[in-house]
């Protein structure tokens, strides 16, 4: 026996009884993954006034400014689109909201991505390194540009002999979307 995903299942209600006896698979249990029901409120769950969000906020390990670094990524390519930081109520609002919500340190407040750009953040996936102390969001990023640069990354300059050097396009002028 088996076990994965913490669910059993017996294939003597899959095979024809002749073939089950034959083959002795009576005793023999797999597991499958089950799909994912579909969910009316996208990738995650909102939170509800009563859920209790102490525990899998406590598990992180903020720093002495109540803060964790947090990394965005495109959710089909992985590739790093910025960083940014959270405090507590930031990363509790980004599961809430379905989006990336940020604490900016120079404003000393929340910073809704794409609040005044238009560039959004969609939520797909939050993760947490086996330290505790980083965090990834899995996003879509909406209208493609996660820089103030107006630049789809933040990562944009490459270290090529002994310099760096701007190595992605300005999508949009600054000015522009600012």
């Amino acid at each position: 026996m088996q076990r994965c995903y913490g669910a059993f299942v017996s294939l003597r209600g899959f095979l024809p009884r002749s073939v089950a006896a034959r083959a002795s698979v009576a005793s023999l249990q797999l597991t499958a993954k089950p799909y994912p029901k579909p969910r009316p409120w996208g990738i995650l769950r909102p939170l509800n006034a009563g859920d209790v969000m102490s525990n899998w906020l406590d598990a992180v390990k903020w720093d002495a400014d109540g803060l964790i670094p947090a990394i965005a990524q495109d959710y089909k390519t992985g590739r790093i689109l910025m960083m940014a930081w959270m405090n507590r109520e930031a990363l509790a609002l980004t599961v809430q909201e379905n989006r990336a919500i940020y604490y900016s340190r120079s404003r000393q407040q929340l910073w809704r991505k794409g609040e005044s750009s238009g560039h959004v953040q969609q939520l797909h996936e939050v993760r947490l390194d086996c330290d505790a102390d980083v965090i990834t969001l899995q996003v879509e990023q909406i209208g493609g540009i996660a820089c103030h640069t107006g630049r789809e990354s933040c990562f944009y300059r490459v270290y090529q002999d002994g310099e760096w050097v701007s190595v992605d396009p300005v999508l949009k002028d600054p000015k522009d979307i600012y």
